[in-house]
């Protein structure tokens, strides 16, 4: 059995990095491919992000590719990023499948390669109810009672968010330690249902709610949360530090300063609506993260590598701003 810790949640803190998946640029890729990652670049990859200040790795997301990877591709890939990591800060790896089943025989073999936890998410065929959802990640925590969860509550994936009275049933799985929070946040000065501060509230700190980057200035203000999910991480590094080093510093001008130049997302790359950013969100988000030059992520995996091609202009339009961002912000390996 592999020798994982247990952590909990007060060991996730600073920017957590959601990391591409890096495809093989030396070959055609295509719909008979197989064993289309570049696995060099994966591990080079961590390697850099760690080293430019990430304080935990997450595979296998969205742009990360869950859905288009073959069982020894992603089993090969988190192996290449733990043993680059080196235990240097935890790295969860992405277990979920549509069955609970394909799900622990995923996780099963995360463990064996010495991954500290599981990304997991839900299956997302049908809408799991309220019942449905507690007793998946009870399955895969008594089956796996050595690995912690990194909860994925992205809305539109899954095709629900995971609601305050699941939160507060959650919260007493032990294993569970932190959330990819969903990106819609929401907070009321009335403590209603489905609200941030409401869910907050639920999981009375043992599982550690994350926003993505844009939104942690508000809840470490509000609520104290010292750690944020990034996926900008891997197109400027530098920034994402900076607004860390800027919040947990206390400095509110240094924040608003930053936040200034972000161009993240990019209100065009974006796209007007929830719905509409998740089609071809895996198309956009990985040509972005590849252009934007600190990772070479490759191209898009089939089925999710057709797109309309302004989809993709878009994408590079925004990535040519990241790199000139990153001269403004240079990272600690660019240096």
């Amino acid at each position: 059995m592999a020798k994982t810790p247990q952590l909990s949640a007060s060991d996730i803190k600073g920017v957590v990095a959601y990391m591409p998946t890096t495809v093989r640029t030396d070959i055609v890729i295509d719909r008979n491919t197989r064993h289309a990652i570049d696995l060099d670049e994966a591990a080079r990859a961590a390697d850099v992000l760690v080293r430019d200040g990430a304080s935990a790795i997450v595979l296998n997301g969205t742009f990360g590719e869950l859905p288009s990877l073959t069982f020894d591709e992603i089993v090969d890939f988190t192996r290449a990023v733990v043993q680059s990591v080196n235990d240097r800060v935890p790295v969860f790896a992405g277990a979920t499948t549509l069955n609970t089943r394909d799900t622990l025989a995923r996780a099963r073999a995360f463990r064996e390669v010495d991954a500290h936890g599981l990304n997991m998410g839900r299956p997302m065929m049908s809408s799991l109810g309220d019942l449905n959802i507690v007793q998946w990640y009870k399955d895969i925590a008594e089956e796996l009672p050595d690995m912690a969860i990194f909860l994925y509550d992205d809305m539109q994936a899954f095709k629900r968010p995971i609601n305050t009275t699941v939160y507060r049933e959650l919260a007493k799985i032990p294993q569970i330690v932190a959330c990819k929070y969903r990106t819609l946040l929401v907070i009321s000065t009335m403590m209603g249902d489905n609200t941030y501060n409401a869910d907050f509230e639920a999981v009375q700190g043992r599982i550690k709610l994350l926003t993505q980057e844009t939104d942690w200035p508000i809840v470490h203000r509000m609520f104290g949360v010292d750690a944020c999910w990034s996926s900008f991480v891997n197109c400027v590094p530098g920034w994402v530090m900076a607004l860390r080093d800027a919040i947990e510093a206390g400095d509110d001008a240094r924040v608003k300063a930053v936040m200034a130049d972000s161009t993240w997302p990019g209100s065009k790359f974006s796209a007007a609506t929830p719905d509409a950013w998740h089609t071809d969100k895996i198309t956009a988000l990985k040509t972005r993260i590849h252009h934007a030059g600190y990772i070479k992520a490759g191209p898009v995996l089939p089925p999710y590598h057709v797109a309309p091609e302004e989809r993709f202009e878009t994408a590079r339009k925004m990535a040519a701003a990241d790199r000139e961002l990153q001269q403004k912000y240079p990272h600690k390996t660019a240096r």
